[in-house]
């Protein structure tokens, strides 16, 4: 993690929070994927899923993953997701 994205996440307010940056939720999907070594496409799948989803978001488009909660920083206008709903969406899209 860059010094950059420490400080932004420390004004955030992240570091002891269950809210999870895109970065956080690309980095905790990786390290489930890895995990289970039988779904090595699925997890590409999963993490591409997701990728699409963010980027919907943050152009204004509707939530098209309904597991997946999210809010924005009410300062720095971020997507936030929080670490529950990551793991209720993982879970429903590997099983």
């Amino acid at each position: 993690m860059g010094v950059r994205l420490a400080m932004r996440k420390e004004l955030m307010g992240l570091n002891n929070s269950d809210m999870l940056t895109a970065d956080d939720v690309r980095a905790h999907l990786t390290h489930q994927v890895k995990q289970q070594p039988h779904s090595t496409h699925k997890g590409f799948s999963v993490i591409s899923k997701f990728n699409d989803n963010h980027s919907q978001l943050l152009s204004g488009d509707n939530n098209r993953e309904r597991l997946l909660e999210f809010q924005r920083h009410r300062l720095f206008k971020d997507v936030l997701y929080t670490k529950q709903s990551v793991d209720a969406w993982l879970n429903s899209q590997i099983n």
